[in-house]
């Protein structure tokens, strides 16, 4: 939403031209042509049917014929380079610049949350080689990674990174001097635990052939942003054999053999369901399991008793029964679809038809549309819109309004002119709770996310363990951003507002000197403040959300909320002296892992509603101040 986020366009020089991305967020890696590199001719030209960044806006589409390969060739000087640029203005020596490459890296490439970017470095004395590490509990993963800016980098620094984690595997833990690496160490011998090296340097390097270690120099970097803004669909060709079919104007409806078409989503799942409105929900939904047992116990009736599938394209073709098919996207009946593949998996007797319509369009706006107005076959409200972007597009526009720009695209404040840039300047309210920084009104949307879920779901430790979870194709996406939640903008400005508070003016940072736990605990004073005002002030117990127009109340009012978020600070700081929680951390080995399993776990809530407790008067006092306004 979230979402920390890049690139979705270039400039073309002399003049600033962005442009705007289809897909929210996705993480794909497709075998698209890679990314053409600086300076160099392309080994093949892109065609007309391939994508390029001019695809996806009026202006590009209008100088397609003119700047075919400009915006590729533009791409990585005008977004990534100067990204990179920006990040890493205010390093004074290379080692600075080596430590904000490494961070710009985590929080760009590998698209983790700042603190948790932050705090996953570990560069420095007895670091055994190792300059950073993520664990993914959830993915039984671990990414492990070392940084060479410069002149630093090598390629024997490429073989001495996987001899040190070799050699470090086989210490014992005893004689790990760092307390994380011997955390680091426990799970790497963990069962079923699966270790990646990764190694990153602002160089350009070769192709290393190497099983042990997933190298990550300049043009790599390069295609992978790349990849990740393209369209997916693009210049992708597949087939798709007929029984039947019936041509009208840009439309075919055709009859087709569930195992065929069971065949044809095998071979293109990869990239064909991007557009699609509502996910594969794995059977789990009465209209699945009603797909499924039609399948497998009334397969003549299917036809019938189906919708039927909906596929828009850029062009397609006939000969005999066989249709070819360009940028074939499923925009209704992805369920279907998965449904008949997953049968075909388990059977060789699919003996079923399925009506395919298939559409020829490359306007986006018409293929929006026809993804929208023809999945009705459940109720589409809330977050099931996947790649659309329709309700963060929308949280855009709210923001936008007040003066506040919301980057749900990757790359869109990066590219936006400095004159556009300085539009956005806030709310003279709501401004007093941020840093007088030159970005202060930008708001990334995964941070946001990360500060939503924590606030309204209670959920501080989930997001701290990965925000991916609660992106688009996350195993809990849709358990937030369901059909229930309205399109308000004040869900995601509220908690970020108090997140930047206790970042900017109580020490919840990395160069917090006042507690050695408060850099890890953004997300938790995001949720005791929340449990702090519905709970104690508002006496409310269920949806928090219900309280946004109470809330806003409370935030328009500087000097009340203000007393709030410092009785948080008292609560949360005076929790992580208590003793019981120095033990839980100590048993979890790292403040990392106890802040992303158990920080807010039965026990340890028991520890917060005390501390509340201790501040009952202060908020008593609260309450007579709120209940007078």
């Amino acid at each position: 939403m979230g979402l920390q986020s890049l690139v979705s366009g270039v400039q073309i020089s002399p003049s600033p031209l962005w442009f705007s991305t289809f897909s929210l967020r996705t993480r794909l890696f497709h075998n698209h042509q890679p990314f053409l590199k600086q300076n160099k001719k392309p080994s093949t030209k892109l065609t007309s049917k391939e994508a390029t960044l001019l695809d996806y806006s009026e202006e590009g589409r209008t100088l397609l014929s003119e700047l075919s390969s400009a915006p590729l060739e533009g791409f990585a000087t005008y977004a990534v380079d100067a990204s990179i640029a920006e990040f890493m203005k205010d390093a004074k020596n290379e080692v600075e610049k080596g430590h904000l490459y490494l961070l710009w890296h985590l929080l760009y490439v590998e698209e983790v949350l700042e603190d948790v970017a932050e705090n996953a470095i570990i560069d420095g004395a007895y670091d055994c080689g190792i300059d950073a590490y993520l664990v993914d509990t959830s993915e039984k993963r671990i990414r492990l990674f070392q940084s060479k800016y410069g002149e630093a980098h090598s390629i024997g620094a490429i073989d001495k990174f996987v001899k040190d984690v070799d050699r470090f595997k086989k210490l014992e833990q005893s004689k790990i001097r760092r307390d994380e690496l011997q955390y680091l160490w426990k799970h790497l011998h963990e069962k079923n635990m699966k270790t990646e090296l990764v190694y990153v340097t602002d160089n350009n390097v070769d192709e290393y052939e190497s099983g042990e270690v997933k190298v990550v120099g300049k043009e790599q970097v390069y295609q992978i942003l790349w990849e990740r803004i393209k369209k997916p669909a693009k210049g992708e060709k597949s087939s798709l054999r007929i029984l039947k079919c019936l041509e009208h104007n840009n439309a075919l409806c055709c009859i087709v053999s569930a195992f065929d078409y069971a065949d044809f989503v095998e071979r293109n799942e990869h990239y064909a369901f991007e557009s699609n409105i509502r996910k594969h929900l794995g059977g789990k939904g009465s209209i699945n399991k009603g797909i499924t047992k039609t399948l497998e116990e009334y397969p003549h009736n299917f036809f019938e008793w189906n919708n039927g599938i909906t596929i828009t394209v850029d062009n397609y073709s006939m000969k005999n029964n066989q249709l070819s098919l360009g940028g074939a996207q499923i925009v209704n009946g992805a369920q279907t679809s998965k449904s008949i593949l997953d049968r075909k998996k388990k059977t060789t007797n699919l003996d079923a038809e399925v009506l395919v319509t298939i559409i020829k369009t490359k306007d986006e706006k018409h293929q929006r549309n026809i993804t929208k107005y023809r999945n009705s076959q459940n109720a589409i409200k809330g977050k099931d819109y996947v790649s659309l972007e329709d309700y963060h597009i929308a949280i855009h526009s709210m923001l936008q309004r007040i003066g506040y720009f919301y980057e749900h695209q990757q790359g869109s404040w990066l590219n936006l002119p400095s004159s556009e840039k300085a539009k956005f300047n806030g709310n003279e309210i709501y401004n007093k709770y941020i840093s007088d920084k030159k970005e202060k009104c930008r708001i990334k949307d995964d941070t946001a996310i990360a500060s939503m879920v924590s606030y309204f779901e209670q959920k501080p430790n989930d997001v701290y363990g990965g925000i991916g979870k609660y992106l688009p194709k996350g195993a809990k996406y849709e358990t937030v951003f369901d059909d229930e939640l309205e399109c308000d903008y004040r869900y995601f400005l509220f908690p970020h507002l108090i997140r930047e508070y206790a970042k900017n003016e109580l020490g919840y940072d990395r160069s917090s000197a006042q507690n050695r736990y408060k850099k890890y605990a953004q997300n938790l004073f995001v949720a005791v403040t929340a449990r702090i005002i519905h709970k104690n002030i508002l006496g409310k117990n269920d949806d928090f959300k219900k309280d946004i127009s109470e809330l806003e109340k409370m935030i328009q009012n500087i000097g009340l909320f203000s007393k709030i978020l410092k009785t948080t600070d008292k609560v949360v700081t005076k929790f992580l002296e208590d003793s019981k929680v120095e033990e839980k951390i100590d048993e979890a080995n790292t403040a990392h892992n106890f802040f992303s399993n158990q920080v807010y776990g039965k026990s340890m809530l028991e520890v917060i509603d005390s501390k509340i407790r201790q501040e009952q008067e202060e908020i008593d006092y609260i309450k007579k101040i709120f209940s007078d306004i």
